[in-house]
């Protein structure tokens, strides 16, 4: 699932009108799962010269970067943290490892290839899914529309809900960046 996604369905799900600054908590659990990927992505383009392809198809998997990537999608350690900031009566922060809890859960039914560990420490196991959301092979051309179009309604749903027009600003932003990426690589097909 793209990470727009993730954030604009954990703030649907997880937000709530009337506390408007746990708001910033939810989207960053949202996104946090992800923030490891883009780091590998941004030294690998500015710190070698590796080529794009190889970057994807034997860097990402190199055990010593699953290993990082998996351990931000495990769902055991964010649900320990959760438990943690309940009991500490820590509710926004509770909400920060609920919604990369909910993150890791959301990406278990469209990563195939790509499958996290989403059970570590506890065990390897990567639940492959049959269903990808980008890879053509694997479904991609119907799970990347079906996520934009379910990406668009829960925008549409937290419009109303949101006050600030940052936060709707970053709505459409965060809705046009997948649909152009979509359209830009099914272009390229």
């Amino acid at each position: 699932m793209n990470t727009p996604a993730h954030a604009i369905f954990n703030l649907a799900l997880l937000g709530r009108k009337q506390r408007p600054e746990w708001n910033p908590l939810i989207i960053w659990g949202a996104v946090i799962p992800d923030l490891s990927m883009f780091g590998f992505y941004v030294w690998m383009r500015l710190g070698t010269d590796i080529p794009e392809r190889q970057i994807w198809r034997v860097e990402y998997f190199r055990p010593a970067w699953q290993l990082v990537f998996d351990s931000f999608h495990s769902i055991p350690l964010a649900l320990m943290g959760l438990v943690v900031m309940l009991k500490a009566k820590r509710t926004g922060i509770a909400l920060l490892f609920a919604s990369i809890a909910l993150h890791a859960l959301e990406d278990l039914p469209v990563h195939h290839d790509d499958a996290h560990r989403h059970f570590l420490p506890f065990s390897n196991f990567r639940f492959i899914s049959p269903v990808s959301y980008w890879d053509v092979n694997h479904f991609g051309a119907i799970a990347g529309p079906i996520e934009l179009g379910l990406m668009l309604i829960a925008s549409i749903y937290l419009f109303s809900r949101v006050r600030s027009r940052w936060t709707k600003g970053l709505l459409i932003i965060a809705n046009a960046l997948p649909l152009l990426s979509y359209l830009w690589f099914s272009a390229l097909d």
